[in-house]
């Protein structure tokens, strides 16, 4: 999972501004070096009117009388908080999401033999070179697993509950965002870091400490979506995920569920499709149905891991890697909630 810099703005979304705020919103994106955007779910940060709807999960700046900044007399200040937004979906590595059609897919198996393959080359790479800078800013190499399953114990075996670090129960649904050093106070489940569950609960794909966590991890991160379904769409665009991994059976059902979850939530990101073995005959209608490339869904380290690890590797796209927000200097953002 390797990233390189990119220039690209970052983005603003506009929801329910009417004139003078819409135009003085307008200047300030532009002052702030970012575009305007017609997506609130791809956005950074949304300038929102007071009372108007925003996309759960997303960063939100009440703009007008009733909000948090009026315009044209906080213009710097918005201008400020813009930009930090910007800062703050400025990732150091790739957001891949795994999900399936089903339950008892094997999800959270691929979901393992990806991280520890992933975790195993990290250290490989680590023992011939190690940039102090790279620790600074987030490391593109350092995956980290986030487990929005649902499910305990999930990507944690009952073994591994033990192991010191923070869990889901530990963080606050009310913040849109974490300090950076959460990464170094996770677990290690497997050989990688992750956040996971424990007797306290999990966190589902429509819990909102799923995308501030997200939002805050300075690393290349693999999320388990549990079941693919409208929370686990909605999840994959907010996170802004680079790929999507949809497991499902290669029989007639896997087929039937395939379309379905395609039809009723299409991927917001690139997809690719693993085909789990069953005892069951195979459909043909799979193939006209499932996203490419259709591969075999890996259950041990080999030839199947290394094919997913190609196929996710061509579907990532360039990422930036801006510094990290310094949370002492954080202005309040409004996150929006279900």
């Amino acid at each position: 999972m390797t990233t390189h810099d990119t220039e690209d703005p970052s983005l603003v979304a506009l929801v329910g501004l009417t004139p003078p705020d819409l135009e003085y919103a307008r200047d300030a994106v532009e002052l702030a070096g970012a575009r305007v955007s017609s997506n609130p779910a791809h956005a950074s940060l949304v300038l929102a009117s007071p009372g108007a709807p925003v996309p759960p999960g997303a960063p939100c700046v009440r703009v007008g009388d009733g909000g948090q900044v009026s315009l044209p007399v906080d213009t710097a200040l918005l201008v400020s908080l813009i930009a930090e937004a910007g800062r703050r979906w400025g990732r150091a590595g790739a957001v891949w999401v795994v999900a399936g059609t089903a339950g008892g897919v094997g999800v959270t198996s691929v979901v393992r033999l990806l991280a520890r393959e992933c975790g195993r080359r990290r250290g490989a790479r680590e023992r011939l070179w190690r940039r102090r800078a790279d620790r600074e800013r987030g490391d593109a190499r350092e995956v980290i697993v986030v487990d929005a399953s649902g499910s305990v114990p999930g990507f944690a075996r009952a073994c591994e509950h033990d192991a010191p670090g923070v869990r889901w129960a530990d963080l606050d649904a009310g913040e849109d965002s974490y300090l950076p050093s959460l990464r170094d106070h996770l677990p290690t489940v497997g050989g990688v870091r992750a956040l996971v569950g424990d007797a306290r609960g999990g966190a589902g794909a429509d819990d909102p400490r799923v995308v501030a966590a997200c939002r805050s991890l300075r690393a290349s991160l693999i999320v388990d979506a549990g079941r693919w379904d409208a929370r686990a769409a909605r999840c994959a665009s907010v996170i802004h995920a680079d790929a999507l991994v949809l497991l499902t059976r290669a029989d007639l059902e896997g087929a039937s569920a395939m379309a379905a979850s395609l039809a009723s939530h299409p991927p917001p990101c690139p997809a690719i499709t693993l085909v789990s073995t069953g005892r069951g005959r195979r459909s043909s209608g799979l193939h006209a149905c499932a996203p490419r490339p259709i591969l075999r869904a890996p259950t041990h380290p080999g030839r199947d891991l290394r094919a997913l690890r190609r196929a996710l590797a061509s579907l990532s796209p360039a990422r930036s890697r801006a510094r990290p927000l310094d949370h002492g200097d954080a202005p309040y953002l409004e996150v929006a909630h279900a």
